[in-house]
């Protein structure tokens, strides 16, 4: 049985592959499945004012916190609600099901998902590849229509970054002989073509050339005959 991020993507890359895929329906196709997820889970940004719940009553509201609240007019007793942190969980599980989904669909290759005391990556093919995966939005829409701006997507965020590398630097001194691939919807320019000794290669999965690049990376270190759509 699919899991809902899992049946997310196989919907969303349906919608996509009846035509030729191309960047921008990559980037589409991505990002579709970060908003679909958002609204499952309602993971949206939103705010409320403290002021009013020591009233007695709650105010409320989607996006930022605005400079007084609108109902009792106090300043600096609004809080943005914490969501933040399921939502990058929720969108990091919608990127890594919509990467799987896109390499077995597009190419026929299984990712196989690491357990879970697995920290060095998500994927593997056979026992010669590892994949970490590093995706994230850029923008969530709110219910009511406004568009909430989240920063810096996928490895352009600093930690996340080092995350990724630490765990290349790990994972290499582990196996020494495997390839490890990192992959992001979102790559930095001094990272485009990157390899080093711990990191075999880094792909933005947004770009269809170093998808199938990557494919037939795969495919050679492993033996697959790897297909596209």
């Amino acid at each position: 049985m699919l899991n809902l991020f899992d049946a997310v993507a196989l919907q969303r890359y349906k919608s996509v592959s009846c035509a030729s895929l191309t960047n921008s329906r990559l980037r589409s196709y991505f990002n579709a499945c970060f908003q679909d997820c958002i609204d499952r889970y309602g993971v949206f940004q939103c705010w409320a004012c403290v002021g009013c719940l020591r009233l007695g009553h709650s105010t409320c509201g989607w996006g930022s916190p605005p400079a007084s609240c609108p109902s009792c007019a106090s300043s600096g007793v609004l809080y943005e609600i914490a969501t933040f942190q399921a939502r990058a969980s929720i969108v990091g599980a919608a990127f890594a099901s919509a990467f799987r989904v896109l390499m077995q669909e597009r190419f026929h290759i299984p990712l196989v998902a690491t357990p879970g005391n697995t920290r060095t990556h998500d994927f593997e093919v056979a026992a010669d590849v590892a994949i970490e995966v590093k995706g994230s939005p850029s923008v969530i829409r709110n219910p009511d229509g406004t568009v909430t701006k989240l920063g810096r997507p996928g490895l352009e965020r600093s930690d996340t970054r080092k995350k990724a590398f630490d765990n290349a630097r790990t994972h290499r001194q582990r196996r020494p002989d495997s390839l490890f691939f990192i992959v992001s919807n979102a790559v930095p320019v001094d990272l485009v073509g990157y390899r080093s000794r711990d990191v075999s290669a880094v792909f933005d999965a947004t770009k269809i050339q170093r998808i199938d690049a990557l494919a037939t990376e795969i495919c050679d270190r492993v033996g697959l005959r790897g297909e596209g759509a």
